[in-house]
């Protein structure tokens, strides 16, 4: 089927690789980015598919005590999270073309390549035994890139950390399913609505730590700040722009539809916590020299934006979330991958020791500005679009941290601006290396321009996402603000009772948000 092979040709083409010789470079490349490109071009296809209609693969795998199956599937959310993944991984493979050790070249790209199909596989994933293990999969391409292809000491130390707190994080993962399946007797999630409050309760706990670590969340994103420094650019484009989305991505496919009233219990700790990501991430970038760790602190703010509008609970916050998700993403992928070209000619991350490349690079300079206004909320540009509809709705629920979140908002201004003028305009600090700094290159400008495309398409049509969100994604909202905030793990309503309020709810409430996405859009 189409989603086998959507899932698999990366992971095909690499194994093809390693049937090339690893001195035919220009024959590595090309098939590399071939192999990349066609996934691309056949994810496209499910653009086809309706708000609620989904193509789906269901074999069964193991039938006993429990059962669990392998099951795929790809349905309104899961197409923007592969749309996403498929972009953003041709793009980096393309990127990584320029990698300073031809020698390596091949397994640089075999392991993009199979990092690329294990995020396909958690994003297509609808059965929990196959999510996990696709989920702790995608932790062994990333070690290895920065063990074995950073080629620096501090990459190696990150990638151990990298390792621990991802590894912890899916062995807390492991936990919650195997005592959710000890219930429920199989991986199939559609089984968990008749769990107890208290073990719901505890189950969600586990997901959402296992996924605050992912993506990640304050303070569980000690692993972040060394993994983006240190990584090169082409693997921390991946990992910033598709990987950190994966919490995300499991929160609204398993977590909050099956544990409606424990989300709702947790999420007053959960809005804490997202609020302190988005202030402490803010400060933290103003405060950094490093332009890659800055960038790195900058997502930590905005993806606890997303953390904010999922847990606000509000019929428009959550579609904007989702919103957010795919604008951090191309957002993140084009800011590293430029900031990698800038590291390539200069030799440094330092921000104190640029200034004037605008003058020598002033194609370099005009995608950089593009990137930083998107990442800073420029209207028109996809950043403005996704934390727009995000304070719009989580303030519907959540006026004081949605106040607190404002600051942030404003503090983007001052860590983007850094940025940017701090490489491209005043006096030039680079002594005898400036004259060697060049333009981007034809391929340089060809690889970062579909991100760009994509931050503008969504910025000026933002409805073209939101009104492909499906009806299960509001409906999930609503059924945890009818539910109301139980007083403890003993005292929710069953998940069932509280879908059948939400269906009026959601009728009342679809008008508003329809109406604001439009204007939006519009």
């Amino acid at each position: 089927m189409l989603i086998d092979t959507v899932i698999f040709l990366p992971l095909a083409t690499a194994i093809v690789l390693l049937a090339i010789p690893r001195t035919a470079h220009n024959a590595l490349k090309g098939v590399a980015l071939a192999g990349a490109v066609a996934t691309f071009a056949l994810s496209l296809a499910f653009i086809n598919l309706g708000t609620s209609v989904a193509a789906d693969q269901n074999v069964p795998w193991i039938q006993t005590l429990w059962t669990a199956a392998y099951h795929v599937r790809v349905d309104g959310v899961r197409l923007f999270f592969i749309l996403l993944t498929t972009l953003v991984a041709a793009v980096s493979i393309w990127g990584a073309f320029s990698y300073d050790q031809p020698e390596r070249l091949r397994g640089y790209l075999c392991l993009l390549l199979a990092f690329e199909t294990t995020l396909l596989g958690v994003f297509t994933a609808a059965d929990l035994l196959l999510f996990y293990i696709y989920w702790d999969l995608m932790l062994i391409p990333v070690f290895l890139l920065l063990t074995g292809f950073s080629g620096t000491a501090e990459a190696r130390r990150a990638a151990w950390s990298y390792l621990i707190y991802n590894g912890a994080g899916g062995l807390v993962l492991l936990l919650g399913i195997v005592a959710l399946v000890a219930h429920t007797h199989t991986f199939e999630p559609a089984a968990t609505l008749s769990l107890p409050a208290r073990t719901a309760w505890w189950i969600f706990a586990a997901f959402a730590l296992a996924f605050a670590i992912k993506t990640p969340l304050f303070p569980f994103h000690a692993w972040m700040p060394p993994t983006y420094t240190f990584a090169p650019a082409p693997v921390v484009a991946l990992v910033s722009g598709v990987q950190s989305k994966a919490g995300l991505f499991g929160l609204l496919a398993f977590a909050l539809p099956l544990f409606p009233q424990a989300a709702h219990a947790w999420a007053p700790v959960l809005l804490i916590l997202a609020t302190a990501g988005i202030l402490y991430g803010a400060l933290a970038a103003i405060g950094e020299q490093d332009v890659k760790t800055l960038v790195g602190f900058s997502s930590l703010s905005h993806l606890g934006l997303v953390w904010l509008a999922l847990f606000a609970f509000d019929m428009t916050s959550v579609p904007a979330g989702i919103l957010m998700i795919v604008s951090h993403g191309l957002i993140a992928a084009a800011l590293f991958l430029l900031l990698g070209f800038i590291e390539e000619r200069t030799g440094t991350r330092d921000l104190a020791r640029f200034g004037g490349l605008a003058w020598q690079a002033p194609r370099l300079a005009v995608f950089l500005l593009i990137a930083a206004m998107a990442a800073l909320g420029l209207p028109g540009l996809s950043g403005f679009a996704g934390e727009f509809l995000i304070l719009i709705g989580s303030w519907q629920t959540q006026p004081v941290f949605t106040a607190l979140a404002l600051v942030a908002i404003v503090l983007a201004s001052v860590y983007m601006l850094k940025l940017f003028q701090g490489t491209m305009h005043g006096p030039q600090r680079l002594g005898q290396a400036a004259p060697s700094v060049r333009d981007l290159r034809p391929r340089e400008l060809a690889l970062v321009a579909p991100l760009l495309a994509g931050i503008v398409f969504l910025g000026v049509w933002p409805a073209w996402l939101n009104d492909r969100t499906p009806s299960q994604v509001t409906a999930a909202a609503a059924v945890t603000r009818v539910g109301g905030v139980p007083d403890s793990p003993h005292a929710a309503h069953t998940a069932s009772a509280a879908r059948k309020a939400a269906a009026g709810l959601q009728m009342q409430t679809a008008r508003r948000a329809d109406g604001m996405v439009a204007e939006a859009g519009s």
